[in-house]
């Protein structure tokens, strides 16, 4: 699509009104032609806000998960505990993402509605523009507080809890759906050697989401496909095709819930995820002090990691920073290594500007953080670098590695002294 073309489709009234709609309390930033946003924070709040926006050849719309009471107030130094004051509330998203077939991302967003639905709540759902779909529940479904805490104030605790809960309980489902979805386990794998089947060695569906999140806006352009991210009638999905989503298409609602109608399954969600946290606490224990772990004690995902990566360049970054925290490195030695990373991929160096801000950031942490768990293939399967050794079955998050393979080497080494 050219310009003119952009900009007439985004003067359609529907398409006004879906923008604005969900705009209200959201960042709102559009993004060019190649994929770069325009500055941040953003908003849109009139018709005219679009328009003129386009005309700077803005060609698709993202807007935050989570609501504002100012959105144009938010900047990235804000601590923690201001971007929870600031923080109206937060929608949960379902991203789901097929690696391969688009088939299996509507397979999966089948199954994720369905499970939904047998906890109680009613979910929307929205066609990505590519190759997945939203699937969403609106912020007014959750308690307003939980545990005697405001639900808005436990971000990203909760959509994560809800995530991990609900891959961990569909994934026997999904698994049998995908198979029966591509015509047997043979036609599903096709042919290739896979150690471990599971439902996302062919799909994602995100959970590790970060402060100021960013999703495509319903009825936003897909500026690789030209199609719309058009919400669906839940009984349109079965028989969705990516071609129903051609500009002028109508959409159905779109983070639409009743009151209160997701406690059932975020008090389920915080139950399974209170009883999955050990091993997160033992590493967060055991980084708080010590010398810096040297790079042979790495696991294999973050030695690939340092060689540099084509894809998944700024979640990487993340990974990158918050594992050599748990390494005890410092920041000094921290600056060098990411530096020299940046420098290493293989699409070019991210910006400097951008670097400096993530650094920035983590160093206002009250805490370290710790990378993605082994098991969020976005970070790690996703990018090629997940490649287990035996040591890597044991654990559940890359910086326990470390601490497994120090352990290791000592009781090596007072082996081998007990030998002479």
């Amino acid at each position: 699509m050219n310009q003119t073309e952009i900009l007439a489709y985004y003067s359609r009234p529907e398409v006004i009104k879906g923008l604005l709609d969900i705009a209200r309390d959201r960042e709102v930033v559009g993004a060019y032609r190649d994929g770069r946003y325009s500055k941040r924070p953003d908003v849109l709040q009139y018709p005219s806000d679009i328009a003129a926006k386009v005309r700077t050849g803005i060609v698709s719309w993202h807007c935050s998960v989570e609501h504002w009471h100012s959105p144009m107030a938010l900047s990235t130094s804000l601590s923690r505990a201001e971007l929870d004051a600031a923080r109206k509330g937060f929608d949960i998203i379902f991203d789901i993402d097929s690696k391969s077939e688009f088939n299996y991302a509507r397979t999966a967003a089948i199954v994720v509605c369905n499970f939904l639905a047998d906890m109680g709540v009613k979910p929307t759902i929205k066609f990505s523009g590519r190759r997945g779909f939203h699937v969403a529940i609106a912020s007014k479904a959750l308690p307003a507080s939980i545990d005697y805490k405001p639900s808005a104030a436990r971000y990203p605790e909760i959509p994560q809890a809800i995530a991990g809960f609900l891959k961990v309980k569909i994934e026997d489902e999904l698994m049998d759906a995908l198979i029966a979805e591509a015509g047997g386990m043979a036609a599903l794998t096709k042919g290739a050697s896979i150690s471990e089947i599971t439902p996302w060695n062919f799909l994602d569906i995100e959970s590790n989401w970060g402060a100021r999140h960013l999703f495509r806006a319903p009825y936003s352009l897909h500026e690789k496909t030209w199609l719309v991210s058009l919400p669906l009638r839940l009984f349109k999905l079965k028989k969705f095709k990516p071609e129903d989503a051609r500009p002028g298409a109508t959409g159905g609602p779109f983070l639409v819930n009743k009151p209160e109608e997701a406690t059932e399954l975020l008090v389920s969600a915080l139950d399974w995820s209170a009883k999955h946290k050990p091993q997160e606490k033992n590493i967060e224990r055991s980084m708080q002090k010590g010398a810096p772990i040297p790079e042979e004690h790495f696991p294999p995902c973050i030695r690939l990691l340092r060689n540099g990566i084509s894809d998944g360049r700024k979640r990487s970054l993340f990974t990158l920073v918050s594992f050599l925290r748990a390494a005890n490195w410092p920041w000094e030695k921290i600056d060098i290594a990411v530096n020299e990373w940046n420098n290493k991929n293989p699409k070019g160096p991210l910006p400097n500007r951008f670097i400096s801000t993530q650094l920035a950031w983590h160093k206002r942490q009250a805490r370290n953080l710790l990378p993605a768990n082994c098991d969020n293939d976005t970070f790690y399967r996703s990018i090629g670098i997940c490649q287990p050794t035996e040591l890597c079955a044991r654990i559940k998050n890359p910086a326990a590695f470390t601490r497994l393979s120090c352990t290791k080497a000592a009781k090596q080494k007072i082996n081998n002294k007990s030998i002479k």
